[in-house]
């Protein structure tokens, strides 16, 4: 299975063309990722450079030296990346959807093996892949990204992850809007579908709920959108999504989300939650409290506990939207009623 194949590599020696992170062994030492591994490259750090040759072959979890002139420098650890760490270090042509809030759409759009989820708006790949790590190797994430350059970059990220264990499970889409591939998508998963989509009069699946009230192709478990303007792509991407099943919007500014519930009262989707994710890390260790008169011996031991300087600023919020029964009436919501000022 898909989980099992990610587990066992990490017990795995490094080899050529590997991601490695390389973290410095002094205390409060940072982290870097490296790679792909290269017989004939090296790391250069502050402390020396780091031969690739040193990493292959070795065992995670690993020490290795830092070769300088005169000897060796600092001491480095050598571990294979977490997804967490491969989304946060690698090279990126955007902004990436960070793990926090990865992490939180994947719960939000109840994920679980074999489901079938569509994606528009690659960017660096980071919300593909834990995506496509929940659905597992019977699931399927359809990936859409309009900027050829960021979805060439999206591929080799997933390629380069864990040898590419994720690449399988996931469909690339790219040069194109969503509303432009989203046809394509639909007849790869059911061939048959423009021939149901005619019998019915119409290619417009949205056009389709109006005038029958039901639903002609439940392809997708799961929707996520990255895009500046949902609004103009859901009448395109709702027919496909199952009944009483999520899409998550990614939107960094409240407008945006204004409009968008504003929206979906056209619609059957229900705006389920408005969330704004906070992430915020601690530093918890044990101490020496310091003696006043500087030749003292430490005294007893403490413990320093505080918030690390790490910023945790807004990223974005994040919108879950419940696919409703299809229906030809008008779905009732209650508005507020607010007094003007």
């Amino acid at each position: 299975m898909l989980a099992t194949a990610v587990r066992r590599l990490t017990s795995q020696t490094f080899a050529e063309g590997d991601m490695v992170i390389v973290r410095e062994c002094a205390r409060g030492g940072k982290a870097a990722l490296i790679g792909p591994l290269s017989r004939t490259d090296h790391y250069a750090t502050k402390r020396g450079n780091i031969a690739h040759n040193q990493i292959i072959g070795q065992q995670a979890r690993s020490r290795v030296s830092a070769q300088v002139r005169a000897g060796t420098g600092g001491q480095y650890m050598v571990q294979h990346p977490t997804l967490d760490e491969y989304v946060r270090l690698c090279k990126r042509q955007c902004t990436p959807i960070y793990p926090k809030d990865a992490s939180a759409i994947v719960a939000m759009l109840d994920l679980q093996p074999g489901d079938r989820v569509l994606e528009a708006g690659t960017g660096n790949a980071g919300l593909t892949m834990h995506m496509a790590r929940a659905v597992g190797a019977q699931g399927r994430v359809h990936t859409v990204e309009r900027n050829q350059a960021t979805a060439d970059h999206a591929q080799l990220l997933v390629q380069r992850f864990q040898r590419g264990v994720l690449l399988p499970t996931i469909a690339f889409y790219q040069g194109r809007k969503l509303g432009d591939a989203i046809g394509e998508i639909a007849e790869s998963i059911d061939p048959d579908l423009r021939d149901k989509l005619a019998a019915c009069g119409n290619d417009d699946p949205e056009a389709l709920w109006r005038q029958h009230g039901s639903l002609v192709a439940p392809l997708f478990d799961a929707v996520a959108l990255d895009m500046p303007m949902p609004w103009t792509e859901l009448p395109r991407v709702f027919g496909f999504l199952k009944t009483d099943r999520f899409a998550v919007c990614y939107l960094p500014s409240i407008t945006q989300v204004a409009e968008l519930v504003r929206s979906c009262a056209r619609w059957p989707l229900l705006v389920e939650d408005v969330v704004e994710v906070q992430w915020r890390a601690w530093d918890v260790r044990p101490a020496a409290v310091r003696s006043p008169d500087p030749a003292a011996a430490p005294g007893d031991d403490a413990m320093v506990c505080r918030p690390t300087h790490t910023p945790t600023g807004h990223t974005a919020f994040l919108v879950r939207l419940r696919k409703c029964a299809a229906s030809v009436a008008p779905i009732e919501r209650d508005i507020e009623q607010i007094e003007p000022k």
